[in-house]
């Protein structure tokens, strides 16, 4: 007995200005990290969603730290949190509108915009990485393109116990703890939501 393969992957078109201006994100910024069908987070010249931030992380990580360091597993973890909170805010904003419990409907809401202040602290945390990536690189190599001491300079100011890691820490527990809670309260509404 033959098993079908399994489908390819859906294809995700590239991001344009177009996309850009919707979500104002200045001109000029580097698309090419950012499926245009999530919600964009900048850093520096950059656009990424949650999983193109958290695998551009991770390899930063790795090339630094290497991928069995703990900080390794540590920003591993990172993309798969960022990963759950932008997949669970996007699906529960999806159906949303189909709850008819007005109570229900009103939890999951609430979940969603805690789900987006803890998006926040997370912008709020990669601006507090900008400054000592630039200081870091001397200039850059081509327009949104910054050298391999911006990065490293990233993960260090990330990870690092004399810099954001305190923030970082309590960035994950936050996700982690939203995670929990989500799952739940709101995962039986989801799957319920025109019951």
């Amino acid at each position: 007995m033959h098993k079908k393969p399994p489908p390819p992957p859906p294809v995700t078109r590239q991001a344009t200005e177009a996309d850009a201006k919707r979500h104002r994100i200045p001109a000029g910024y580097s698309l090419k990290n950012w499926d245009p069908t999530e919600e964009p987070i900048v850093l520096l010249g950059s656009v990424f969603d949650a999983n193109s931030l958290g695998k551009w992380i991770y390899d930063w990580t790795v090339y630094h730290h290497g991928a069995g360091s703990p900080i390794g597993e540590q920003a591993g973890e990172l993309w798969l949190l960022l990963i759950q909170l932008s997949g669970k805010i996007k699906r529960a904003e999806e159906i949303v509108p189909k709850i008819r419990s007005k109570d229900n409907r009103e939890m999951v809401e609430e979940f969603i915009e805690a789900g987006d202040r803890i998006t926040d602290k997370l912008r709020k945390l990669l601006k507090a990485c900008e400054a000592p990536m630039l200081r870091s690189s001397a200039k850059p190599k081509k327009e949104g393109q910054l050298d391999k001491s911006a990065g490293v300079e990233f993960v260090e100011t990330l990870f690092g116990a004399d810099r954001e890691m305190e923030k970082t820490d309590k960035f994950m527990a936050n996700v982690r703890l939203w995670n929990v809670r989500f799952d739940t309260n709101c995962e039986e509404i989801l799957k319920k939501a025109t019951i």
